[in-house]
């Protein structure tokens, strides 16, 4: 593919992307899609943030960018990543809707390691539980019936999130299995936690950190900024490079906007409905409920409404589905 030297994107001129308001997400469907085309087929330079999970799916899964990205979040060596498969499929556009906007790479790391690295923009309820149950359930899935539990892979779950967790006091934590004597148990099962909204609770120290600099690559929302940090990092080169790709190409342009798009519907969708709970009060809050239970009892969707119950978020979501 197409790689723009240095020299070249220091030169080319940058013009601000699109910013969806409240008032862009409540526009007819058929209209906002016309802007989206628009812009897609515009010579404008999109500016084009890491946050957006199509942009992040694309750059990281470079294998130069992950390399750089995984040696700051585990603590290695670049050298010492000699290999990295993507046991999953990826389809460029294929976003399955029960994600709620979370995006998962797994990744096999120099046959030895099994990563599932997360991103997760908007508050989601029991994040710590999830995160649990996605490591346990990835620590299981590859023992075969008759094979012994030394074959059991180390498993790290990596959540890189932009929401507040009550117990996050730092921009990025590691969690162990210890033994009350501060002993670890046990190396096989780890998890890695990236708050995005507490880089500006780093210390000085912190701030020298390449987990840092990552983590300000990811948040950054200006696309001067992204290109002025890849001059400094080759790895970070690798990654503004793909991103440098979705710029050239109208399809690409397209979709990272249309999941622009649709990451502004779902933050606003739930603003509205909070809101639209506080006013309405309890009566109509029960209505939609029983409402959405009827659509998905006749849909076969038992799972969802188990979910539902419980899950405000998802909830919301639903609600946005079925209008």
């Amino acid at each position: 593919s197409l790689k723009m030297t240095r020299k070249k994107r220091q030169k080319r001129q940058i013009i601000p992307g699109l910013a969806f308001s409240n008032e862009t997400v409540l526009r007819p469907a058929d209209e906002k899609e016309r802007m989206i085309r628009e812009l897609a087929d515009s010579d404008a330079t999109l500016n084009i943030c890491l946050t957006n999970d199509f942009a992040f799916k694309t750059a990281f899964r470079n294998k130069k960018a992950l390399t750089g990205l995984l040696s700051a979040l585990l603590d290695m060596d670049p050298g010492q990543i000699a290999d990295l498969e993507f046991p999953d499929t990826f389809v460029r556009g294929d976003y399955p809707e029960d994600r709620e906007g979370i995006l998962d790479i797994k990744v096999h790391l120099n046959s030895q390691k099994k990563i599932n690295l997360e991103m997760q923009l908007l508050s989601f309820p029991y994040w710590e539980e999830r995160s649990l149950f996605y490591l346990c359930r990835m620590f299981l899935e590859d023992i075969k019936k008759g094979e012994g539990y030394r074959m059991l892979e180390e498993c790290i779950h990596i959540s890189i999130l932009g929401f507040h967790l009550e117990q996050a006091d730092r921009f990025y934590e590691r969690v162990r299995l210890m033994k009350e004597s501060g002993k670890v148990y046990s190396d096989k099962l780890g998890l890695r936690m990236l708050y995005l909204n507490q880089l500006e609770k780093a210390s000085e120290e912190e701030k020298q950190t390449d987990i840092y600099r990552w983590a300000k690559l990811i948040s950054a929302k200006d696309w001067e900024v992204l290109t002025n940090m890849a001059k400094t990092n080759e790895y970070m080169e690798a990654a503004v490079d793909e991103l440098e790709e979705i710029n050239r190409d109208k399809g690409l342009r397209y979709e990272y906007l249309c999941r622009e798009m649709r990451e502004s519907d779902e933050a606003t969708i739930r603003e509205y409905y909070t809101e639209l709970g506080r006013k309405s009060g309890r009566k109509e809050g029960e209505d939609y409920f029983v409402q959405l239970t009827s659509r998905l009892l006749q849909d076969s969707r038992t799972d969802d409404l188990l979910r539902a119950t419980g899950d405000e978020a998802f909830r919301n979501c639903l609600y946005q589905e079925y209008g």
